[in-house]
């Protein structure tokens, strides 16, 4: 007789998903015949985030910020980083003002998933991924480790949307290969949803610090069931991929002072 305790990994993964959608009732009711998503959505979407992504990250509205005095474009929900990050630049309309190295992820939060949004989310993603990253070595107790390569260190960009504004499942996978552009760009996403209907990510199975992938749109993978569990973990390997921010090199971000 086998006495081994078993667990039930799908039914878990369900739960969380519906766990994920429970207090959220414009969000929940985009899985049916909702409307569109109210004033709080980014409020929403990011607490969708911090239910499944461990406390390391932080999640919120940013602007990022260089050290050559250059700002992004007002960002909806970010992942950033709060452990080696420190907080200078405070806040701007509830807003946090937080240095571009410390950016693992930008989302653009959207009613629809379609192609205007879609450039939307593209120019948003950009606006952050042009800003100036600095990266330093980092002592420890057995030497130096070397500052970070960051073609390896890539921010993730992507879209939250309520609902698909293609008519049919298959018609927004057919719509999204053809107008998501190639990884590797500057305004090129690497992960979406649209709740109603469907997600999308590229995740690589290159090992966490692999280089830099320009690929296709062919290999982009869509997911057309328990789509928001899909979504959130994908994203959390995504995240794995990235391993940790780059260390800031102070220095740079000190001559403004001269």
């Amino acid at each position: 007789m086998n006495d081994t305790p078993t667990f039930d990994i799908r039914k878990a993964l369900l739960q969380k998903q519906a766990t994920l959608l429970a207090g959220h009732d414009s969000l929940r009711g985009m899985t049916g015949h909702g409307t569109t998503l109210g004033d709080n959505d980014e409020k929403e979407w990011a607490e969708i985030l911090r239910g499944f992504l461990p406390e390391r990250y932080c999640v919120g509205p940013v602007f990022a910020v260089d050290h050559r005095g250059n700002q992004s474009q007002q960002i909806d929900v970010a992942i950033y980083d709060r452990n080696f990050s420190p907080l200078w630049f405070g806040q701007r309309d509830s807003t946090s003002l937080i240095p571009v190295e410390s950016v693992y992820a930008i989302f653009e939060v959207k009613p629809l998933l379609d192609k205007v949004y879609l450039d939307a989310a593209r120019e948003k993603v950009a606006s952050v991924r042009n800003l100036a990253r600095t990266t330093a070595p980092i002592p420890h107790a057995g030497g130096t480790f070397q500052a970070v390569d960051l073609d390896n260190r890539s921010i993730l960009g992507g879209i939250l949307a309520a609902k698909t504004g293609w008519t049919t499942v298959d018609g927004s996978v057919k719509a999204l290969k053809e107008h998501l552009p190639v990884l590797g760009r500057l305004d090129s996403l690497n992960i979406g949803i649209a709740l109603d209907a469907l997600a999308f990510d590229f995740t690589p199975n290159a090992q966490i610090g692999a280089p830099a992938q320009t690929v296709n749109t062919s290999d982009i993978s869509f997911h057309t069931s328990n789509q928001l569990i899909r979504f959130a973990a994908r994203l959390f390997r995504l995240l794995q991929s990235i391993g940790t921010v780059p260390a800031i090199d102070m220095a740079a971000y000190e001559r403004a002072l001269d």
